[in-house]
């Protein structure tokens, strides 16, 4: 199965089970993995063959900061839920990364990684 990549993308938004972390805005990293077939757009050289990535990226955005949520699998669920509903892909891999988490311990980032298919949300 094909696929397009989108890493690291950095979006800033309010989520967090305390109040402080809703009150300013924090960075959070997502990766995508939307797998889909590529064989049309690879044949034409048509972007309308494909997926705009821009398009991918607007979606995302929106779904992620449309709302608050207190946990970041509620916000990773919104974005594989959205992308699903809005495109012709197959199936989604989304991580999303808080790399400040409020935790009192030394690490690089949390993380959290959604597989998601159509059929889930029927």
């Amino acid at each position: 199965m094909d696929s397009i990549r989108i890493k690291n993308l950095r979006i800033s938004a309010r989520h967090g089970v305390y109040e402080y972390e809703k009150e300013k805005d924090e960075t959070f990293e997502i990766d995508l993995e939307i797998y889909v077939s590529l064989l049309k757009a690879g044949i034409t050289d048509k972007l309308e063959d494909t997926i705009n990535y821009a398009d991918i990226i607007s979606v995302t955005t929106k779904a992620f900061t449309g709302k608050q949520y207190a946990l970041v699998e509620a916000a990773a669920e919104s974005v594989c839920h959205r992308l699903l509903n809005e495109f012709n892909i197959d199936k989604i891999i989304t991580r999303v990364r808080k790399p400040h988490a409020p935790i009192d311990a030394d690490f690089g980032t949390v993380e959290v990684e959604l597989n998601r298919k159509n059929e889930d949300y029927k």
